[in-house]
């Protein structure tokens, strides 16, 4: 993961999503392509567990 994935990760949750959204941008030096970036950096690992988590054949679709 970026480091500025690593510094995004710890934003505060507000209950207020815009608040959150301009959080994250001005944690990025106000460069919204970059927030984006490392939001989607700060999920991959999310993403991996996840996929460890769930089975083979689920996701292929062949359990009912």
């Amino acid at each position: 993961m970026s480091a500025l994935a690593d510094r995004t990760i710890d934003l505060p949750l507000h209950d207020d999503l815009d608040a959150a959204v301009e959080g994250a941008v001005r944690t990025c030096g106000r460069d919204p392509r970059v927030a984006v970036r490392a939001l989607i950096l700060g999920q991959r690992p999310l993403l991996e567990q996840l996929a460890g988590a769930v089975s083979t054949g689920y996701v292929r679709g062949s359990i009912r």
